[in-house]
């Protein structure tokens, strides 16, 4: 097992350069043949997902700090998405990182980085957050800034077309 984890590019990404991110720390080291996993690849079209496999690079945590520093470079908002084994780490990266990265979410093993369930849970949380953030107009009115279609609801309809399509085939057999 751990060559399969020591094995590969310590990242991979894909995804439009000035979308909002994701940035998914996997100390399972997931994605050895420098792709995403599937489940992530249908939110390329709207986010940038950056998965970083902790256990492939000789300095991980120095790898992620200068990914980071990239982003904020692009002036780009940043979710952090790690695995529990990741440890407190993770709060110290975000703290580093406390302009770019807007939000921090946790999973606990057994469930890895790469199941539907994150994914999932993930784009729940990402569209909860709004790409739009909310802010008052003169007359004290909760509005929403921007107007145009949400990048993240754009994700989120891909994600749900994916998941449909792999239960569609499932039910064919």
């Amino acid at each position: 097992m751990g060559e399969t984890r020591t094995k590969g590019p310590s990242a991979v990404w894909a995804g439009p350069v000035d979308a909002p991110a994701v940035v998914v720390l996997d100390p399972s080291g997931a994605a050895p043949h420098g792709e995403l996993p599937a489940t992530w690849r249908p939110l390329t079209d709207h986010l940038q997902v950056m998965w970083c496999r902790l256990p492939a690079a000789d300095e991980p945590w120095q790898e992620v700090d200068e990914v980071l520093a990239e982003f904020r470079d692009r002036d780009v908002p940043v979710h952090l998405v790690a695995g529990a084994a990741a440890g407190a780490r993770v709060g110290d990266l975000a703290n580093r990182h406390e302009g770019v990265v807007k939000s921090v979410q946790t999973f606990a093993a057994p469930l890895p980085l790469g199941h539907p369930d994150v994914v999932l849970a993930v784009v729940g949380r990402l569209l909860a957050q709004d790409v739009h953030p909310r802010e008052e107009d003169d007359a004290g009115i909760d509005i929403a800034r921007g107007s145009g279609p949400s990048l993240l609801g754009d994700a989120a309809s891909a994600l749900w077309q994916s998941v449909n399509q792999v239960f569609e085939r499932l039910k064919r057999g």
